[in-house]
């Protein structure tokens, strides 16, 4: 018998099992028939440096070099053209219609690059994993402050290389801090939009119990998701155990022209959680989650009271511009509000891929929230915490842990960059019935093919719920 033959694009490795998103692949990211848009953009616009390739997997050295480009779909963004390809190709899951739904494949939805399996023997197991609790930044050597005290602590001075500043620190770069790290503020049609924040609306739903109720909601925010993925998690074929966090987390993502805040989305995303589940430390969010500028002053007090304070130095400070901030600037401000934090990395060891060792970490958080009678569930929705999850160059939020066909596992996150599908929008609150369900998970799955570029990761988890007294 025939093996089935799995779509691909011809004029680069990408492969899908749905035909159509190969299509569409092709057209966002081959336009012209032959190379991807990031290899046609000379333009001056477009800012440059060196293409030199990074010797690191969080590059610091002031020499090293990225390529900037906007992307070309026109969303605001600008990204490193070797993260362009993926980035178009989530454009195309972000736009899926609920008419553009198909059949389900019936194998497995993930095409792996790598011949290795994706999930070890055991997943509870982690022994093994080498995980450095310390060492982990924007680059290789900045290192976390993991007490949970109020006490200010000092992070660790880097190596002396280039001009340091009074804590020792260096000054980062466009490959840590992206295209406008040297920026001394952003423009001021940009700040007057976040100071507006995304556009509210107002509609009359029927409660469950039957009357009827005002909801406000705001358009780069995206309320009740995580249930509609649960559900469409238990018709799809290929996804054989799936554990999900807290259903109060909100999706929150960009507004058009807005750029690369994802950090702060993303800092977003875990106090939506916090608000909304009365968790530890949501009376310092009265007013609910705090506006970008908001937390750009909340990050320099945190650095004023000590909390990872050589961030300033090595920013330059950021109130007011559009610097990326990663998993420390995170850290430093719930520290600052007595909330505790675990901040964590996951690098690359002689016996495990940094994936792998990404894989074990998050499953073992998620599983050890489940009894006896989740285990024996397809589907597990707990009540744990989003995590901040950071890897060079983006960051996103996780809210689940997937295993799937042929042994293979990916992550589902919510990614900041990419707005909730008109799909998935009008399934909320509905029984979410589907006839492609892997096809509206895709924005949601970060699969091997994508985490295994990789070789360092961060995440920043907070406390977890303790179970109610006897």
């Amino acid at each position: 018998m025939a093996d089935h033959i799995i779509p691909s694009c011809p004029f680069c490795p990408f492969s899908d099992q749905d035909a159509t998103f190969v299509e569409q692949h092709i057209e966002y990211c081959h336009p012209e028939g032959g190379a991807p848009p990031s290899h046609t953009y000379d333009s001056p616009a477009f800012e440059t440096t060196s293409t030199s390739p990074s010797p690191s997997p969080f590059q610091v050295d002031e020499d090293s070099t990225e390529k900037y480009v906007e992307c070309p779909h026109g969303c605001g963004e600008t990204i490193t053209t070797a993260e362009l390809a993926t980035h178009l190709d989530l454009h195309v899951a972000e736009g899926i219609a609920l008419d553009d739904c198909g059949e389900v494949q019936s194998s497995p939805f993930n095409t792996e690059l790598s011949s290795e399996p994706d999930l070890p023997s055991d997943l509870d197991d982690t022994r093994d994993l080498h995980v450095s609790q310390k060492g982990s930044k924007r680059g290789a050597d900045r290192d976390f402050t993991r007490s949970n005290t109020s006490k200010p602590a000092q992070g660790r001075s880097r190596s002396p290389v280039g001009k340091l500043g009074p804590d020792g620190a260096k000054r980062l770069g466009r490959s840590e801090l992206g295209p406008h790290a040297h920026e001394k503020k952003m423009p001021s049609w940009l700040k007057k939009m976040l100071e507006k924040g995304g556009r509210t609306s107002k509609q009359t739903r029927i409660t469950p119990d039957g009357r009827l109720a005002r909801h406000t909601s705001v358009e780069n925010e995206t309320e009740n998701l995580i249930p509609v993925i649960a559900k469409l998690c238990e018709q799809d074929s290929s996804s054989q155990r799936v554990f999900l966090c807290s259903p109060k987390v909100r999706h929150v993502c960009k507004m058009p022209r807005e750029g690369g805040f994802c950090g702060y989305r993303n800092i977003q995303m875990l106090v939506s959680y916090i608000t909304k589940s009365k968790s530890l430390g949501h009376e310092h969010f009265p007013d609910g989650v705090p506006s970008i500028l908001e937390l750009q002053d909340l990050i320099e007090r945190a650095w004023d009271l000590g909390f990872n304070s050589t961030g300033r130095t090595e920013t330059g400070g950021i109130k007011g511009t559009r610097k990326f901030i990663g998993t420390p600037e995170a850290q430093a401000l719930f520290m600052s509000l007595d909330i505790p934090c675990d901040a964590s990395s996951l690098s690359e060891a002689s016996n495990m891929r940094a994936h792998m060792a990404l894989y074990q970490d998050v499953a073992s958080y998620f599983r050890s929230n489940c009894s006896l009678d989740d285990e024996k569930k397809k589907v597990s929705m707990t009540d744990l915490p989003p995590i901040y999850f950071q890897h060079q160059g983006h960051s996103m939020t996780i809210i689940g842990f997937e295993i799937r066909d042929n042994n293979t596992a990916n992550l589902l996150v919510f990614d900041p960059m990419f707005k909730t599908s008109p799909a998935m929008s009008r399934l909320i609150g509905t029984s979410a019935k589907s006839d492609n369900p892997a096809r509206l998970l895709k924005a949601y799955r970060r699969e091997t093919r994508y985490l295994q570029k990789y070789k360092m990761f961060e995440l920043l988890k907070l406390p977890t719920p303790q179970p109610a007294p006897n």
